[in-house]
């Protein structure tokens, strides 16, 4: 196999690959292998004829079919694992020559960008100081009372009203208890807030081409994210899009700024992730399936109706995300 790889933008690639007499004499032999396994022949077991007897008995046309399907998944993965590209998506298949002797073809390949990183570690952030004030706890309690109101009386505020609530054994112990809640709260709002800071900065020092394929995949799924947020509301996306006078394409064209730098964000986690080693192992996505089917009546039922890859996939990519994103976190450069 002979391949040229020809480089069209910083995401697209053309290939041609040439297999001569040789190479495709061995997909043959492969594709009359293949095929003989289904042949059934009196005398013999199924699986068990005889190259030579079964040669003669296959379809030629069927075989060279075979062959030259074998032929373009084997030669088009020998050459990805060669190259070592990060295929986005495949197409534009094109036979140049296919003749006894030889076998061109050409494909054009969008491959994940190569692009120099911005600066992403001791980046200068402001990190605020979290802290709960009586009044915010006050009006939690509030709350809390208020949610427990039968025939319309509020509850007296007490230490018998804390023990009611669970092991508390004053109200004083609920207060610190709504205390440590809130600032928990807090510091993972504040942690979002920084690392969504870090990455814009990471972001603002970063230029890349961006694969017009990957902003249409983001528009797809913001599509998709907003089908299923109408939905929760009882509305569909066909009277909203007729509510403020859009039509999904219009829609898809406002929001393509934000696919874009959404998108070029993910490149950017991604990269990191490549450089400093940051994985996620599979114990780790194995257990969060099993605590999303764990969320269903029946886990049986789930597991035939959700596409299992699909879900793992993603669970994978947005542990991943976090361990980035903490990972920025723990290198940046505070300013008190």
């Amino acid at each position: 196999m002979i391949y040229n790889l020809k480089k069209i933008k910083s995401y697209e690639l053309e290939l041609s690959v040439t297999l001569d007499k040789s190479d495709l004499d061995y997909y043959i032999k492969e594709a009359q292998k293949y095929l003989a396994n289904d042949l059934k022949i009196k005398g013999f077991r199924q699986g068990k004829v005889p190259a030579e007897i079964a040669k003669d008995k296959l379809d030629k046309k069927e075989v060279l079919e075979t062959a030259f399907d074998i032929a373009f998944k084997q030669s088009f993965s020998d050459m990805l694992i060669k190259e070592k590209l990060d295929l986005i998506n495949a197409g534009k298949f094109e036979i140049k020559e296919n003749s006894a002797e030889r076998v061109v073809y050409a494909v054009s390949l969008v491959v994940f960008p190569e692009f120099k990183l911005g600066s992403y570690k001791n980046i200068k952030i402001d990190k605020r100081s979290i802290s709960v004030s009586s009044e915010e706890i006050d009006k939690t309690i509030e709350f809390i009372r208020n949610s427990k109101k039968s025939n319309g009386i509020i509850p007296e505020l007490n230490d018998d009203f804390a023990k009611g609530l669970g092991n508390f054994e004053n109200l004083e112990q609920l207060r610190e208890n709504i205390s440590g809640g809130l600032k928990e709260e807090e510091e993972i709002k504040e942690s979002q807030r920084v690392q969504s800071a870090i990455l814009d900065e990471i972001a603002n020092d970063t230029k890349v081409e961006i694969p017009p394929i990957l902003i249409d995949r983001q528009l797809d799924q913001m599509m998709l994210d907003l089908d299923a947020d109408l939905h929760g509301q009882g509305m569909e996306l066909g009277l909203f899009l007729a509510k403020i006078k859009k039509t999904s394409d219009e829609l898809r064209n406002e929001w393509k700024s934000k696919a874009g730098a959404l998108v070029k964000k993910a490149l950017i986690l991604k990269e990191i992730a490549k450089k400093e080693s940051i994985r996620v192992e599979p114990e780790e996505i194995k257990g969060k399936v099993e605590q999303f089917l764990g969320g269903f009546m029946n886990i049986g039922e789930a597991q035939k109706s959700i596409d299992l890859p699909k879900l793992s996939d993603q669970i994978r990519q947005i542990l991943l995300n976090q361990k980035v994103l903490a990972f920025l976190e723990r290198e940046a450069a505070y300013i008190s």
